[in-house]
């Protein structure tokens, strides 16, 4: 019991530094604080993921992997691994359904919505790997019939995978 005292004094510590407080904030303070460091954690994840893009295509230019692509590369990993472990392990990622009917709307919003990610990742991974990589890599586009099939089953299974998963986190209460 100790131990979890300490880190979360320690954890105290740091967010008053970080916030630029000596003392205790109240509970609409820390509400609010808390939606700005959550909106801001957003922004520089996204930040970090354009920028490891672009480290990646001035490698792809020059032929080299750089340190600094790999770093951004592990820390929006872990980033993403531990933001996804803490919201599933509280189950803040589920949705409630306590009819028929709102389940069945659910499913089809997440059919939707999976189908368009599947297509914008696979029109993202067509383009930038058998299009934009290759001409910055040797200069010349590398695209055929089997490569665009290739994203299209990908890009399907993609959608696929992303529909199962999150109709799995559908809580029915009925």
């Amino acid at each position: 019991m100790l131990y979890f005292g300490g880190k979360r004094k320690m954890k105290n510590k740091f967010f008053k530094r970080f916030i630029g407080t000596i003392e205790d904030r109240d509970e609409y303070q820390l509400k609010e604080i808390y939606k700005e460091l959550a909106f801001s954690g957003i922004l520089l994840w996204y930040l970090t993921l354009l920028l490891m893009f672009i480290s990646l295509i001035i490698d792809t230019i020059h032929n080299t992997l750089n340190f600094l692509t790999i770093a951004l590369l592990i820390v929006n990993l872990i980033y993403a691994i531990k933001i996804t472990s803490n919201l599933r392990k509280k189950r803040l990622d589920d949705t409630d359904c306590v009819t028929i009917e709102e389940y069945k709307d659910k499913k089809r919003q997440l059919k939707k919505s999976s189908t368009i990610a599947g297509i914008m990742w696979g029109i993202f991974m067509l383009v930038s790997m058998q299009y934009l990589l290759p001409f910055l890599s040797y200069g010349a586009i590398d695209i055929s019939w089997p490569k665009v099939l290739l994203w299209v089953i990908a890009a399907l299974i993609f959608s696929t995978i992303i529909y199962w998963h999150s109709v799995s986190k559908i809580q029915k209460h009925f």
